[in-house]
């Protein structure tokens, strides 16, 4: 059975999945993954200067950004899947542990 947190946590790598989805059915593009980034940046920036989240919470928020914006150069460089997935894999512990620090912040990787 999962507590609140645990629950919060794991809504928190929704992007990730989607991003790892299209990524293995070789789908993703390099300029969908830049503009998940940017939107990314946006929505946290926004947060922020909204009170909505901590300083600490966009400054670490601001890994997985990114990480996103990498992965896009990554598939520009013509990186192979597999470096490519292992890549989001290493985002999404990240995520993971982000989430655990700051549990508000799962929502807002969707």
């Amino acid at each position: 059975m999962r507590n609140n947190r645990q629950k919060e946590h794991a809504g928190g790598s929704y992007m990730l999945s989607e991003i790892g989805n299209r990524l293995d059915g070789g789908e993703l593009s390099s300029e969908e993954a830049k503009e998940a980034s940017e939107e990314m940046s946006l929505s946290l920036a926004a947060l922020r200067s909204a009170g909505e989240i901590s300083n600490d919470a966009y400054l670490d928020a601001g890994v997985i950004q990114g990480g996103i914006s990498v992965l896009s150069n990554m598939i520009d460089q013509g990186c192979n899947k597999e470096e490519l997935l292992a890549h989001l894999n290493q985002l999404r512990q990240r995520a993971d542990r982000i989430c655990l620090a700051h549990p508000g912040l799962a929502e807002y990787f969707d």
